[in-house]
């Protein structure tokens, strides 16, 4: 897929060496060079590079929701774009909780509220076609390697109860569908199936594409290289 992303050469080999852990991270500048004193950026868990990519504590408010943001945003447009929906101008506006037309309704980052408690009740997005009388629950994340599996399954568990109740009480058929992309691009074989639950276009190299670029900043500036 690294082919066809059009990727500028120096995030190309930022990527690979970090599929390598083939970066100098704090931790091992200050356990093998010893040319640091501080081994850690949160001081919760060693430096590694999986650490940096989707476990840091310093930059889960910032980089990674940024990184996150990006990645749905590029799904949010072509759903948009479907159903003839205003479509956000820039990748950095923030999309309106709801848009809404003849069609369609789209809600983005949205908390719903319910008679029954839930595991989870707030999603990235929820698509409404009014004409098919549907529904698609959609949620995104971009964890590390390690996480890809099990975050794949506990999305598509998660919001099972909240399918349920916009089903009861939208009176529609809705499907639950987790768009998954790991930090450095990644992804499991039932992606592609995934994201053609959604209406409109999304291309699975676009959404990887978005998640390296959301990555390069935040493993560049956490090892010091940007």
């Amino acid at each position: 897929w690294l082919e066809k992303a059009g990727l500028k050469d120096s995030t190309e080999a930022l990527i690979i060496a970090a599929q390598e852990q083939a970066l100098s991270t704090r931790s091992i500048e200050a356990g093998v060079y010893h040319s640091r004193q501080d081994p850690q950026l949160c001081k919760d868990a060693p430096e590694t590079v999986q650490h940096i990519l989707a476990g840091c504590k310093m930059l889960a408010g910032t980089a990674y929701t940024e990184r996150h943001n990006k990645v749905a945003g590029i799904v949010y447009r072509s759903i948009c774009a479907e159903y003839r929906l205003e479509v956000p101008k820039s990748k950095w506006e923030t999309p309106p909780k709801v848009v809404e037309n003849s069609r369609a309704k789209v809600l983005w980052d949205f908390k719903f509220q319910t008679d029954k408690q839930l595991l989870a009740n707030q999603l990235d997005m929820v698509v409404v076609d009014k004409e098919q009388k549907r529904a698609v629950v959609i949620d995104v994340a971009v964890p590390a390697d390690s996480n890809i599996w099990k975050k794949e399954h506990e999305k598509s568990e998660k919001y099972q109860g909240l399918k349920e109740e916009l089903e009861w009480t939208w009176k529609v058929k809705s499907k639950v569908v987790p768009v998954i992309i790991v930090a450095l691009g990644a992804v499991t074989p039932k992606l592609g199936e995934w994201v053609q639950e959604n209406p409109g276009t999304t291309f699975e190299v676009s959404v990887q594409k978005s998640a390296v670029l959301g990555t390069e900043p935040s493993n560049s500036q956490a090892f010091g290289l940007w």
